[in-house]
């Protein structure tokens, strides 16, 4: 039944019953699907091989390894080894290549690249706008407010808030450099 089910839910064609199947042979039928999902996690970054395989090595320094890969939550785990690792300021994937992708841009680089934005041209946008989204935008960005804290100050339910404040940002980014 397990074979059946793993060979039509995930493609997997077994030459062996997966009961009998070893840990590497595991990995190695699993593998592409952990491609797959450390492409996703990482948002197709260079690094997505480096942290399918660092799980990996987690996995295989667990002692409990066997139970895990036999009781099928071999995908999961090491899916869920990437996600932690990957959010993660602190931990040893980051430690090792966090600087691969958190590299700081230099100065001159910002300058050359970036548009300046023009206030004046904002303002004149928040003019066009109801009421409403206007005040809210301008005191939400003018009163170093989360959405959480202008919510707590105004009584405005936070998902309103955050609604408006997205629908502010798309209007003011669509019609700034026109």
């Amino acid at each position: 039944m397990l074979k059946s089910f793993l060979s039509t839910r995930i493609g997997i064609t077994y030459k062996k019953n997966p009961l009998t199947l070893t840990i590497k042979e595991t990995i190695e039928l699993e593998y592409p699907h952990l491609i797959e999902a450390a492409k996703k996690i990482t948002g197709n970054h260079e690094l997505h091989l480096d942290l399918l395989h660092y799980s990996i090595e987690e996995l295989y320094n667990k002692p409990n390894m066997k139970s895990i890969v036999d009781s099928g939550g071999l995908r999961f785990y090491l899916v869920r080894i990437m996600m932690t690792q990957w959010r993660s300021k602190s931990g040893p994937f980051y430690k090792q290549f966090g600087d691969h992708w958190h590299r700081e841009i230099p100065n001159n680089l910002i300058e050359e690249n970036e548009e300046h934005l023009d206030i004046e041209k904002i303002k004149e946008l928040l003019k066009n706008l109801n009421w409403y989204d206007s005040m809210l935008f301008k005191t939400f960005t003018e009163g170093d407010h989360t959405y959480s804290s202008l919510s707590r100050d105004t009584g405005i339910p936070r998902t309103s808030i955050s609604l408006t404040v997205n629908r502010v940002r798309q209007y003011i980014k669509q019609n700034l450099y026109i």
